[in-house]
This record gives structure tokens, C-alpha cells and sequence, in this order.
């Protein structure tokens, strides 16, 4: 069986191909079947560009001002009646709309990426978008509720220090380490 892929260089190879096209390859010397053979690394199309972390910290941002008046309508409509809420007192009004703020941060960020070629109002404004890392098409719901499971809580300080470290000169750009584990990256929209 002929290899769909050179295992050095990951170019497409023609069918019984001796040698890769692109890298010279010498394919005869291949052991492993041809159903398991995979590119080693993915050759990005061309004309994709990774969006800078400003933009997509402005966007960050902008979602979570529109999160955070979702979060406090809500609370204040919901606790406010049986608590009688003092936004003049931060601690005690922070500890009970931390939960609106959380559940809200986190269905925002998850249902419009999934269900919005994955944009929040903030992306869509900036014009970027979240996607599979491998394809650079929409990821999966799942890979989405990964990525955003922090966005709505104040772990999300810890994500982005964590992931500023660990990818310190990413060429894909990635800021936070809930991006590695879903294998999300965020693009520019053409």
C-alpha cells in the first residue's frame, strides 16, 4: 500500500511514489503500513494569520462588560428581592453575583463560539475568530466548552499567566493554557 503522506515533510504524495516530491524522502525504506502513515507535522495554508493578542484581549474585554451586565440584571432581578443587595457594598454584592457571573461568562463564551462561527460579540466587533488548531476550520462543541471554562470566573487571571509562560513565542499566538488543552487557536476573519 502506497503512503498519502510523507513522513518526513507531510507533503501529499502521489500514488507508489519512490520518493517525496518535496523533500526527496526516500519512501522504499518505509516499514510502517500505509493506514497508520501521517504527515509529522501540518503544513499551514497560506494566507492564515494568527490574531495578536491585543485584539483579542480588547475583545476580551468588550465580552466581559456585556458579561458582566448580563451577570448583575440577573442578580439584582433574582437575589436582590430576598437579599436586598447594596452595590455600594462590592464584597457582599461580588459573592453573590459571582455565580450569575460565572454561569453567564461561561455560556456566552461557549454558545456563540459554537454556534456563531466561533465569535462572541467581542470577535465578531474585532473581526477574529476561535478554530480547531489542526484543521483552522470550527472546532468542536466540546473543544469550546474546554477552552471558555474559565472565561467566566477569576481563574482566568491563572489561565492567562499560565499560558503566557508556557507559550512564550507560540507562532500561533496562543495566550492561554486552556487553548493547548482544547487545541483551539484564534485566526484573523478575512
Amino acid at each position: 500500500m502506497a503512503l498519502k503522506f510523507c513522513p518526513k515533510c507531510g507533503n501529499e504524495l502521489e500514488p507508489d511514489a519512490a520518493f517525496c516530491e518535496a523533500c526527496g524522502a526516500n519512501l522504499k525504506e518505509r516499514t510502517e503500513p500505509a493506514e497508520t502513515s501521517t504527515p509529522t507535522h501540518k503544513i499551514e495554508p497560506e494566507g492564515v494569520i494568527y490574531a495578536p493578542s491585543l485584539k483579542r484581549i480588547i475583545a476580551f474585554i468588550f465580552d466581559s462588560i456585556i458579561i458582566g451586565l448580563i451577570g448583575s440584571a440577573f442578580s439584582w432581578l433574582l437575589i436582590n428581592p430576598w437579599y436586598g443587595l447594596n452595590f455600594f457594598d462590592p464584597v457582599r454584592a461580588w459573592w453573590f453575583t459571582m455565580p450569575f457571573d460565572f454561569l453567564i461568562g461561561f455560556l456566552y463564551h461557549w454558545g456563540l463560539e459554537a454556534h456563531n462561527n466561533g465569535q462572541t460579540l467581542g470577535k465578531m466587533a474585532l473581526s477574529i475568530r476561535t478554530v480547531d488548531e489542526h484543521t483552522l476550520q470550527l472546532a468542536s462543541s466540546s473543544n469550546y466548552a474546554i477552552n471558555n471554562i474559565f472565561k467566566g470566573s477569576a481563574l482566568i487571571i491563572i489561565d492567562f499567566l499560565i499560558g503566557i509562560s508556557k507559550n512564550s513565542g507560540d507562532p500561533k499566538n496562543r495566550i492561554r493554557v486552556m487553548q493547548n488543552i482544547s487545541e483551539t487557536v484564534v485566526i484573523m476573519v478575512k
